[in-house]
């Protein structure tokens, strides 16, 4: 029988994988009319207006102490912009589906960091768990393997966003917030508008608003769902799982994107795609579903926001 607090991790993990797993061909759609540092910049931006009023909904301050603000940059930076910069490079260099399996060596980096940054002490079922899911990305990845050499800088830039990733993750993890999720993430999103926003006025043209449906779609969906609401639900994971558990139960979104992008081009699925998704579905059960064991202490619950009366 599966407790309320692991049915809930499921909960979290099966939306966290649609929205980010639909989130890789909605890109690679979007992207098609609109170039890459104003596609992000337009992504922040909204991203941060929605959780600023979220937070404003919820009470949530949006003052940050003094004590959070270097780790709030630096989550930013690595998180936010690190991470999106990179893999939105990383895909118009490389194909999505190898874009997306790339940039889930994430848990490799985020289990093994995790263990001197966060003294964490990964569980047997959680090394299998690890081994299983990237067992399932190498299966899934499988053909592709032999192509990625012939396109060296989209590897090269998912591998950087990946790592830039795992150590955003550690920072959001190791540090005692005071102020609400949505503070946290909306501030991450606006912090990182200063990086794309000059480079997007300075080098590309003005986006068109003659979008096609499908890309005004795709870009509904990335804005709406993907990045502020994806960007949450990370937030709420970590706060409930260890960074192991977080970081491999996240091997399922890859499944989902190479799904999704073969069900938008009207292709038939390889096998393949079944094989790594048995193996990865494999390493969420074994590590969500092991004990009820929660991050070490020194990590600290996130408390609840203030409501306003």
């Amino acid at each position: 029988m599966i407790s309320r607090a692991r049915a809930l991790d499921l909960a979290l993990v099966a939306m966290i994988s649609v929205a980010w797993g639909l989130n890789w061909p909605a890109v690679k759609i979007v992207l098609s009319q609109i170039p890459p540092w104003t596609m992000r910049s337009i992504s922040f931006v909204v991203a941060a207006a929605e959780l600023f009023a979220l937070a404003h909904w919820r009470g949530e301050s949006l003052a940050v102490p003094r004590g959070e603000r270097l780790p709030l940059v630096t989550a930013a930076m690595l998180n936010i912009a690190g991470f999106n910069i990179l893999a939105t490079f990383g895909q118009l260099n490389m194909a999505t589906s190898g874009a997306a399996i790339i940039a889930y060596t994430m848990p490799a980096w985020g289990t093994l960091l995790a263990i001197p940054l966060l003294g964490e002490r990964p569980g047997r079922r959680q090394w299998l768990g690890l081994l299983c899911g990237l067992a399932g990305l190498g299966v899934l990845l499988g053909p592709d393997l032999a192509r990625l050499g012939a396109l060296p800088l989209g590897p090269a830039f998912m591998l950087g966003a990946a790592l830039s990733w795992a150590l955003g993750s550690m920072v959001l993890k190791r540090t005692r917030w005071t102020i609400g999720p949505a503070a946290v993430i909306g501030w991450q999103f606006a912090l990182s508008v200063p990086v794309t926003l000059p480079i997007a006025l300075a080098l590309e043209p003005a986006p068109t608003l003659a979008l096609e449906p499908r890309v005004a779609v795709a870009l509904a969906f990335h804005l709406l769902i993907s990045m502020a609401g994806g960007y949450l639900l990370w937030f709420a994971i970590l706060k409930r799982m260890s960074v192991a558990q977080a970081t491999v139960s996240s091997l399922i979104v890859p499944v989902i994107g190479v799904s999704g992008a073969i069900l938008l081009l009207g292709e038939t699925p390889p096998l393949r795609t079944y094989v790594a998704l048995a193996l990865i579905v494999g390493a969420v059960l074994l590590v969500v579903l092991v004990g009820d064991r929660r991050e070490p202490a020194a990590a600290g619950p996130v408390p609840e926001p203030q409501r306003a009366s």
